[in-house]
């Protein structure tokens, strides 16, 4: 988004006071300048300066670690004042980044359930569903939990995550090699200086495939190997690594402050640290937890079925021990059940007990309900999958009850770690007794179809077919997400500017029929042009003042975007398949997105027909030459269903 705002002085000053004094209360202190002076002598690199990055009611403050820090001399005789530079803070990091990165793709278990994008969250979605099938073209039931860290950044312990770290940074000696990556843009050549951790007995061939299997770079990327290697020591890698965390510097205005808690939200290695972070959360806590609540669940299921076979109909004595079994597994779960004021987490619960009294009691009824209903779910071990993004959690399991425990665990956020969640961002698609408010969450267009939204991402409720989350557009002018350069050259620039909408939305998450059903398949590409189409709009409203476009070039670079967009869906899946071993399905036939494409312009442009009247007639000449190709395909007629689509019709171009 790209918003211009305007603030009096007075104001902006008020707000930038506001900041910097939550600053001094929470995470920062005041240096003053013998400290600092201090803190600067003993290492060789500089510190941050911050900007201000306005949100609806305050501002988040972001760090520049990229650029070189500059510390003034005091002036002799009047003479032209002096500065000392230092290195910027990405760069002296840029050896422990390639250790991390190296450290990241050998030991994946360190980071728990971490994805760092749509490539990694479709590897595990891929490996997760077949198993969840088990073969059935049908979905069983799935509970999903989506949540997100409170302030996960500036709540972290450094002193904790510096212990976390020495426990991964273990090997006494961390071999580099020096390596240039140069690609071909739209603007010319341009090379990269990097690094790549390796051990030392490996050949430059194998580290330079190695970092570009690992970054999946495109295939207009030469490596070049520079022929220079570098070893450091763990223990300079501790200090490195302890300096950056325990005493990173923020400079506002002329004063200097010392961050006391959290990481630096600008560093090039803070999502790698803060994925280490609550990786070990993860494996310390989260997945010892579910796994004994699933021991609890089988216990209290077994012993309940070991009393049930004992009793009979009548029996005093079975009353008194049915009634002591159960009061003891209801006992062992009271926290929870207070969490949710919901009793139903254990089957045999005091309603079971007081049909004893009475007389009610149906053995065979009750038996036969218990295996029908929670035997399977309990006593066989049920699937999951927990993904987070950086500090966005994903959980989806087939027990009802594994996810409440899930959901329960996590509320009570992490003392130790001063990790807690922001219980307003909770997602459920299940009710859980008193927090049935989670599911106001839910998003539901017209059609009904229920998704939480994760990442960008919308999942199903019901299917976990993925669609991309264009909620975001609702609330704002989506002219405001354009950027348009008024010069002579405006027409190429659209040609540009259309195959880069649409290049986020060629993901194959979106596209792979092992994933989605051939009518979302469809539905997805078809939003795709629906938004493109809108942008398109937005853009030649925006140059229309500069120029007029000549409706037949229009349409030749609409056309253009469609074979890109199909070509480079291709591309990625061809690129998955190679790289991570990953087979997708493609099957989405070119004509077919070539006529969603013609649909959606044509559908988005009706709706400013005044403007677009040349334009419209030469889409619709073109649509009418591949026909009604949604009377012959039932998953393009429901692509095309405007009630599917609820969402874009609500959005302000």
């Amino acid at each position: 988004r790209h918003h211009v705002f305007y603030y009096p002085k007075t104001v902006w000053r008020k707000i930038v006071d506001n900041a910097i004094n939550c600053l001094k209360e929470q995470n920062y202190r005041l240096l003053d300048h013998a400290s600092f002076t201090y803190i600067i002598s003993k290492r060789n690199f500089g510190f941050s300066r911050v900007r201000f990055l306005p949100k609806q009611k305050c501002v988040r403050i972001l760090a520049n670690t990229k650029v070189p820090s500059k510390i003034p001399l005091h002036r002799n005789n009047n003479r032209k004042r002096r500065f000392v530079f230092l290195k910027s803070i990405n760069s002296s990091l840029k050896e422990l980044h390639a250790i991390l990165r190296r450290i990241k793709h050998e030991h994946p278990q360190a980071l728990g359930s971490s994805v760092f994008g749509y490539d990694d969250a479709y590897r595990k979605l891929y490996q997760f569903l077949p198993k969840v099938k088990e073969g059935s073209p049908m979905m069983p039931k799935v509970y999903i939990v989506v949540g997100d860290v409170s302030k996960a950044f500036d709540s972290i312990n450094q002193d904790k995550l510096v212990e976390i770290m020495k426990d991964i940074i273990q090997k006494d000696k961390y071999y580099l090699r020096s390596y240039a990556r140069v690609i071909s843009t739209t603007k010319g050549i341009k090379t990269f200086y990097e690094q790549v951790s390796s051990d030392h007995s490996s050949s430059s061939n194998d580290i330079i495939n190695f970092e570009a299997l690992t970054r999946l770079r495109p295939s207009y990327s030469v490596y070049i190997d520079q022929g220079t290697s570098k070893c450091i020591k763990k223990d300079v890698l501790h200090l490195l690594l302890t300096e950056h965390l325990k005493h990173n510097i923020l400079q506002i205005g002329q004063n200097f402050y010392l961050q006391k808690v959290g990481l630096s939200q600008g560093s090039s290695i803070s999502c790698l640290l803060c994925s280490f972070y609550l990786g070990h959360i993860e494996r310390s806590i989260v997945l010892p937890y579910l796994e004994k609540a699933h021991e609890q669940s089988n216990a209290n299921i077994m012993n309940k079925e070991l009393v049930v076979n004992r009793c009979m109909l009548t029996s005093d004595d079975c009353r008194t021990e049915l009634r002591g079994n159960a009061s003891h597994n209801i006992e062992s779960v009271k926290d929870d059940v207070a969490c949710l004021g919901n009793s139903a987490i254990i089957d045999l619960d005091e309603g079971d007990v007081a049909c004893l009294d009475n007389g009610r009691w149906c053995q065979k009824d009750h038996a036969t309900r218990g295996a029908n209903e929670t035997r399977h779910e309990n006593l066989s071990s049920p699937m999951n999958l927990l993904l987070r993004l950086i500090d966005d959690f994903l959980f989806i399991s087939t027990s009802k009850q594994q996810a409440i425990s899930f959901y329960i665990r996590m509320t009570r956020g992490f003392e130790k770690y001063k990790c807690f969640m922001n219980n307003e961002k909770f997602g459920l698609n299940f009710d859980a007794g008193q927090n049935s408010h989670l599911l106001n969450l839910l998003y539901a267009g017209k059609d009904g179809v229920q998704f939480l939204p994760w990442s960008g991402l919308l999942l199903n409720c019901y299917t976990l077919e993925i669609q991309a989350d264009y909620t975001r557009y609702l609330d704002i002018d989506i002219s405001s997400t354009i950027t348009v350069q008024a010069n002579d050259n405006v027409g190429s620039l659209l040609k540009v500017k259309l195959c880069d909408y649409m290049r986020p939305k060629c993901h194959p998450i979106f596209y792979d029929s092992n994933i989605n059903s051939p009518a979302t398949v469809r539905l997805n590409a078809y939003q795709a042009f629906l938004l493109c189409a809108i942008k398109f709009h937005c853009y030649v409203c925006s140059i229309s003042n500069h120029t007029k476009q000549n409706p037949s070039y229009l349409l030749e670079i609409i056309e253009q975007s469609f074979r890109y967009m199909y070509k480079l869906i291709k591309k990625q899946m061809h690129n998955m398949e190679k790289y991570i071993n990953i087979h997708p399905v493609f099957r989405l036939k070119k004509v077919e997105m070539i006529w969603l494409g013609l649909f959606a312009y044509i559908r988005v442009l009706q709706k400013r027909q005044s403007r677009h009247n040349e334009l419209l007639s030469l889409l619709k000449y073109k649509i009418g030459i591949y026909g009604r190709m949604d009377d012959t395909s039932a998953p393009l007629k429901y692509a095309i269903n405007d009630s599917h689509s609820s969402l874009f019709w609500q959005i302000n171009f």
